[in-house]
Parts: structure tokens; C-alpha cells; sequence
């Protein structure tokens, strides 16, 4: 009796032992004893595989349970979840990726609705990952070279070179500090330094009293000057106003009309006297007495 009791003891704990190993292999491959809660229908999974996290709102709520090939362009995908969720029949699931390496996990959206039965199934689809999206980058990039290439002919090399020459030439010529540009510029400063020097000893050597002085002096000249003016002014502007009376000797002779009219007979009578006198020479008489 004690040998069968050892002998069953050992064997319960084989037993024992082979289920912790089945139960601990399931659960390092993220699977249960339970059957899916939620199926996915995939075209492609990429490189999704079991005991993969499924994921709310970026919050892990279950683990990928089975992946199923049917045929071509459906794979199911069995979804076990730790926390309650309840997906509906709007719910949708999209294969997307972590970090560089491209680890793949199903982010799901319950969806909002009528809920879904235990074990129903969604579509779902696989999202652009990251590589993917660098290798589309490089076949746009591959294409703008080739692009590029074909355009670059080797004429068009060839100008681009002569253009690059030229512009090195021309400014190796402004960068001559002996013939270019610069040093026509340093003989300008050098000679605009030398006249600001001048000018400022000029500057200093003026007395600003004398010159204060001066000048004041001459705006008083001018003060005077300016009255003198406004005097002489104010005379002739008198004179003018008696002319225009009739006053004093000139004012008669502008305003006395008769002379005006006598100095026209006067000057009529003589014009007739000379040109008599040039026809008839003879007819002039001159008389002489003695006394």
C-alpha cells in the first residue's frame, strides 16, 4: 500500500506538472482555454501573429487568440478580451504597427449600436505601416531621379559647368583686394576717413562766439537795411501819389493836357519848317542892321 501511494502520488504531480506547462504555454502564446469572443475577417495580415495585443482608443483590451487561413484573401482572426468590451455591428479593426520594428496590433472601434452575439464577426483591414511607407517614398524618390537623370543631358552639364566657371571667375575678380572692386573701394573709405578728419579740424578751429557775433552783426545789418528800404519805399510811393495829383512841376507836366497839345503844334510847325527849308533854300531871308 505505501508503494502504490508513492506511485500515485508522483503520478499526480506529473499531472499536475503537464498541466501548469500546457496552461503557461497557452498563456505565452496569449491564448485561453475559451473560445474567441470576436471574430475579424482579414485580406491580409501582414505579419500579425498570436497572442498579439488587441487595442481600444490605444489602451490594450485582449490578445489575438487564432489566426485561421479559409483561402485566398480571408484570414480569420479569433480576439479574446481581458477587460469587459462589447463590440456592435458598426465595429471595425485595422491591423497597424509599433515602433521600428513593426510589431503588429489590431486597434478595434467597438462601434456604437446594436451589440454584437459572442463569437460574431467584423471586417477588417490592414493599415500602411511605417516601412511601407518609406518604400513608397523611395520608389517616388527612385522615379524623381530618373527623372532628373534624363533631364541633366550632358549639353546641359556642360553649360552648367562654363556657368560655374564664370561665377567663380567673377568672384575671384571681386575678391581681388589689388585690381577688383574692393580695392577701389578701401582707396574711397581711406579717402572719405582723410576729409572727415579735415573737416572735423576745420570744426574745431572755428570760434563759435566770433561767428555768433558775426552773425548777429550781420542780421542787424540787414535789420537796418530792410527799415531803409521801407522808408524810401514809403517816399517814392508819396511822389507817385502827388504826380498823380497834379503836384508840383512834374505833376503839371504829366497831368496838364494844353502843353501836351502845344508840344504836338511845336513839333508839327518845325518839321514843316525843315523840309521847307530843304526844298527852297533860297527863300530863307536873312536880314543884317548895323547899328
Amino acid at each position: 500500500m505505501h508503494s502504490y501511494h508513492k506511485e500515485a502520488t508522483v503520478g499526480a504531480l506529473v499531472l499536475v506538472a503537464l498541466a501548469a506547462f500546457f496552461a503557461g504555454t497557452l498563456w505565452l502564446r496569449g491564448k485561453t482555454l475559451s473560445s474567441p469572443e470576436l471574430h475579424v475577417m482579414f485580406a491580409d495580415v501582414g505579419n500579425l501573429k498570436e497572442g498579439a495585443p488587441v487595442r481600444v482608443s490605444g489602451a490594450t483590451v485582449g490578445r489575438v487568440e487564432d489566426i485561421v487561413f479559409e483561402s485566398v484573401g480571408k484570414v480569420r482572426v479569433g480576439i479574446t478580451f481581458s477587460v469587459p468590451i462589447t463590440p456592435t455591428a458598426s465595429a471595425s479593426a485595422t491591423i497597424g504597427s509599433v515602433g521600428m520594428l513593426g510589431d503588429a496590433v489590431i486597434n478595434l472601434d467597438p462601434g456604437q449600436g446594436e451589440a454584437l452575439a459572442r463569437g460574431g464577426t467584423i471586417e477588417g483591414s490592414l493599415e500602411t505601416g511605417l516601412f511601407d511607407k518609406g518604400a513608397s517614398l523611395a520608389d517616388q524618390a527612385a522615379v524623381t531621379m530618373t527623372s532628373l537623370n534624363r533631364m541633366l543631358d550632358t549639353s546641359m552639364v556642360v553649360e552648367l559647368r562654363r556657368t560655374l566657371a564664370a561665377s567663380q571667375k567673377l568672384l575671384n575678380y571681386y575678391s581681388d583686394a589689388k585690381s577688383g572692386p574692393t580695392a577701389e573701394l578701401g582707396a574711397t573709405m581711406r579717402a572719405l576717413q582723410s576729409t572727415s578728419a579735415r573737416l572735423d579740424s576745420t570744426l574745431a578751429a572755428v570760434d563759435a562766439a566770433a561767428l555768433q557775433a558775426r552773425l548777429d552783426s550781420t542780421m542787424k545789418s540787414t535789420s537796418n537795411l530792410t527799415d531803409r528800404l521801407a522808408e524810401t519805399s514809403k517816399r517814392v510811393d508819396a511822389m507817385l501819389a502827388r504826380i498823380d495829383r497834379g503836384e508840383g512841376t512834374f505833376g503839371k507836366l504829366m497831368t496838364d493836357t494844353l502843353l501836351y497839345s502845344d508840344l504836338r503844334r511845336t513839333m508839327k510847325a518845325t518839321s514843316e519848317l525843315i523840309d521847307e527849308i530843304k526844298k527852297n533854300p533860297g527863300k530863307l531871308g536873312i536880314t543884317i542892321r548895323v547899328f
